[in-house]
C-alpha cells in the first residue's frame, strides 16, 4: 500500500510542472476548475476497486492521476489568490490561501476517517471487504466534493469577474 503514496508523491511534481503551461492555455479558473474535475474523476475511479491484487492497478493509476490534478488545481488557486496584488500584500495571500488548504487537511482527514470507522462498525465480519466497505462512502464523498468545489469555484469566480473594479 505505501506504493499508492509513492506514486501520488510521483504525480504531484508533473502537476506542478504542467500547471503553469495549463494556466497559460486556460486560465486560472479554468485551470482550477480542470484540476479538481479530474481529481474527482480519479478518486472516484477508486470507487471500483475490490478486494482483488489486479485493483492495485487502478489504485495506482487514479492516485498518480489525481496528484498530478490536485497539484495543478493548487497552482491555479495560488495565482489566483496573488494575481494582481501589491507587492507588501503578496505575502498575506499566500498566508491565507495556505492556511485555507491546511484548514481543509485538517478538517477532511478526521471527518472522512469519522466516515469509515462509522462504517466499520456496520461491517460483515470479512476483514479485507469490512474495510473496503468502509472507505467507499468516504471516497464518494471525496470525490462528490472535489465536483463541488469545482463548480463553486466556476460560480465564484464568475462573479467576481463581474464585478466592477476600482478603476471604472
Amino acid at each position: 500500500m505505501g506504493l499508492a503514496f509513492a506514486v501520488l508523491g510521483a504525480g504531484t511534481p508533473v502537476g506542478g510542472l504542467a500547471a503553469p503551461k495549463l494556466i497559460g492555455r486556460l486560465g486560472n479558473k479554468n485551470t482550477i476548475i480542470l484540476g479538481l474535475t479530474i481529481q474527482a474523476a480519479a478518486t472516484g475511479s477508486l470507487l471500483f476497486i475490490n478486494t482483488s491484487r489486479a485493483s492495485l492497478i487502478i489504485v495506482l493509476i487514479g492516485t498518480f492521476i489525481g496528484g498530478v490534478a490536485n497539484l495543478a488545481a493548487i497552482v491555479g488557486f495560488m495565482v489566483t489568490a496573488t494575481t494582481g496584488l501589491p507587492d507588501t500584500e503578496q505575502g498575506l495571500a499566500t498566508g491565507l490561501t495556505t492556511m485555507s488548504q491546511q484548514i481543509g487537511i485538517t478538517m477532511g482527514i478526521p471527518v472522512m476517517s469519522t466516515i469509515i470507522a462509522a462504517s466499520l462498525l456496520h461491517g460483515n465480519g470479512n476483514a479485507p471487504q469490512q474495510v473496503l466497505d468502509a472507505v467507499l462512502p468516504a471516497i464518494s464523498i471525496n470525490a462528490g466534493l472535489c465536483l463541488a468545489t469545482a463548480v463553486l469555484v466556476g460560480l465564484c469566480l464568475q462573479m467576481r469577474s463581474a464585478l466592477p473594479t476600482e478603476a471604472s
